[in-house]
This record gives C-alpha cells, structure tokens and sequence, in this order.
C-alpha cells in the first residue's frame, strides 16, 4: 500500500484484532475498527475514504457491501477466511451493457 494508506477493518473478531495489531507496526498505514453491526457503519467508511475494507467471513459480514461499493467504484472489500489461505475480492468494476448478448458475454457464456 502507498504510504499513508488507510485501511479499514469490520467486525469484532478476534482475528481482525490480531491483523490490527500487526498493520499498527507499518506507519504509513492508517488503520481504522468498526464494530460488527455499528448504525451507520457504511456512512462511517465512505468518511474515513479508505483504499480497502477488510472483513472476517467467519464472523459477521457487512450488508452494505453492495450499495457501498456502487457508491464507491473504487473501494475493495476483501473477505478473510481465518481458516484457509485464501480471500474473497470483491470491488465495483463497472460495464457498459447495451444488450442480453453484452450481459451473456461478461458472464464468460459464449454467443450462439
């Protein structure tokens, strides 16, 4: 991440504060909590303009990810997976359809 970089982790779990207090070393780095099931949590992370939103898929999931990421193209929310290796990207990549066909072809199934 460039520096002064600011990232923000949803959730309480347990496995979120360990990556806090891990991120906390790199200065550059700006890292913000918000509480699992916190009002206006996506109103809160839409002010604090962060490049990323991390959240724990063991614990509780945020659903406001889809109007948030509309409202911000840009953001990346990235799914943890505490028991594996392996993450869910999820960003607001945007497409310009102007038929079934162009939806089709963006889902990867080819034209008949």
């Amino acid at each position: 991440m460039s520096a002064g970089a600011r990232l923000v982790l949803y959730g309480d779990s347990v496995f979120l504060a360990g990556l806090k207090a891990e991120f906390d070393r790199r200065s550059a780095l700006d890292v913000v909590m918000i509480a699992g099931g916190c009002p206006g949590a996506a109103q809160r992370i839409v002010a604090f303009d962060p490049c990323a939103v991390l959240f724990d898929l063991c614990a509780e999931q945020p659903s406001f990810a889809i109007p948030l990421l509309y409202s911000c193209p840009n953001l990346m929310l990235i799914g943890v997976d505490p028991s594996s290796d392996q993450v869910l990207l999820l960003g607001g990549q945007r497409a310009a359809v102007g038929s079934a066909a162009a939806i089709l072809q963006l889902a990867g199934i080819p034209g008949e």
